[in-house]
């Protein structure tokens, strides 16, 4: 376990708890069996909202990821922003409602809601963490009977409509770890959680796994599976 764990699972002086216990989901091919990006645009063209060149543009990026050429983690939410600035997010809420209501829900890995449920039974504090939109891991959230939702949040401007870009920084990587000590802190109290369990598919899923006391790789990619072989983590296979 990394030492951000270590920290986060550190008791301030005196106190006799114990520590709120988190389990962590990353959301795409791990809760479900998908990526959120290519079929919420897709969802998006069929509905008028964006171009077939949008569509172009995320597929394109997203095998430039796939296979870890380097990329902006920024530049694929912007393609599809770029063409949602004439909506709020009030707006774009109902959007997203639908999509998960009538596209996610076929996509869910049954073995990932078991695994979901056995740890809210056992006392958890339930986490869905994921570089897709916050509006979507909101419902995702929502739907789940999850206890919090960390996304990617777009920036909004004066006059209440998106601008198209990210406000802050994509939730991967050190920035998925970060964004989920933010949330735990000012939900649980800094000091008074630790990261339990953490799964993830990918790569960029390495800081958070590697700070969790249970971390697992969930249908891993080569390079995490490689990771995950080396550091002694299990391979999950969900179906």
């Amino acid at each position: 376990m990394g030492s951000a764990a270590n920290a986060q699972s550190a008791q301030p002086s005196g106190a006799s708890t114990a520590p709120v216990r988190v389990a962590v989901f990353d959301f795409d091919n791990t809760l479900i069996d998908n990526q959120t990006g290519i079929i919420f645009t897709r969802y998006l063209l069929d509905k008028g909202y964006v171009s077939h060149l949008t569509v172009a543009k995320v597929i394109g990026w997203g095998a430039k990821y796939f296979v870890r050429l380097p990329v902006k983690q920024n530049r694929v939410r912007e393609y599809i922003f770029s063409e949602l600035t004439d909506l709020t997010p009030a707006e774009l809420r109902v959007l997203s409602k639908d999509f998960h209501d009538t596209v996610l829900m076929r996509h869910y890995r049954q073995d990932a809601l078991k695994e979901l449920e056995k740890l809210k039974r056992r006392g958890y504090t339930t986490l869905v963490a994921s570089a897709t939109f916050q509006e979507i891991v909101d419902d995702v959230a929502e739907y789940l009977g999850m206890d919090g939702a960390v996304g990617t949040v777009m920036a909004v401007d004066s006059t209440g409509h998106y601008t198209g870009k990210v406000a802050g920084k994509a939730v991967q990587g050190e920035d998925k770890l970060n964004a989920i000590t933010l949330w735990a802190d000012e939900h649980l109290g800094a000091g008074r959680w630790e990261l339990a369990y953490a799964f993830g598919d990918h790569h960029s899923d390495i800081e958070t796994l590697d700070a969790a006391r249970h971390p697992a790789a969930v249908n891993p990619c080569f390079s995490l599976w490689r990771h995950a072989k080396s550091a002694g983590w299990p391979i999950l296979h969900w179906r």
